[in-house]
């Protein structure tokens, strides 16, 4: 498939049905904005799925924080530090476009995403009283 497509896998599981629901539909949106940054649908409809993914990401990481802040996460600072990381970036790179270089934002955004949900989301969940 293409070079930065994103594949859900069970090890990205947080035992949270909701939350894992979340993180699919992110790979989903994330592999929408790889196809569209290379279909050459021009860049409206790149914008709008970029926005599509900023949006789902805002309303995700609403949720997420406010189920770690009910179970009591320590690390919740960490976890909004990082969500507001990542929809900065988003930011960035809606401003600057991805014209030139799709790929490379695209496979940014998906390292961040499971590293995010490994590293992260996976300790702060784990942690959970």
């Amino acid at each position: 498939m293409f070079m930065g497509h994103a594949k859900w896998s069970e090890e990205l599981s947080v035992n949270v049905p909701t939350i894992d629901a979340d993180h699919k539909k992110l790979f989903i949106l994330l592999n929408d904005l790889f196809a569209a940054c290379f279909a050459g649908v021009g860049n409206e409809v790149v914008h709008e799925t970029l926005q599509a993914l900023t949006d789902y990401s805002q309303y995700h990481f609403s949720r997420e924080e406010s189920l770690l802040q009910e179970l009591g996460c320590p690390d919740i600072e960490k976890q909004i530090h990082e969500h507001r990381y990542f929809i900065g970036q988003l930011g960035d790179i809606a401003r600057q476009g991805t014209a030139t270089n799709g790929e490379e934002v695209v496979l940014f955004l998906k390292d961040w995403l499971l590293h995010h949900i490994l590293e992260v989301d996976k300790l702060a969940f784990a942690s959970r009283k």
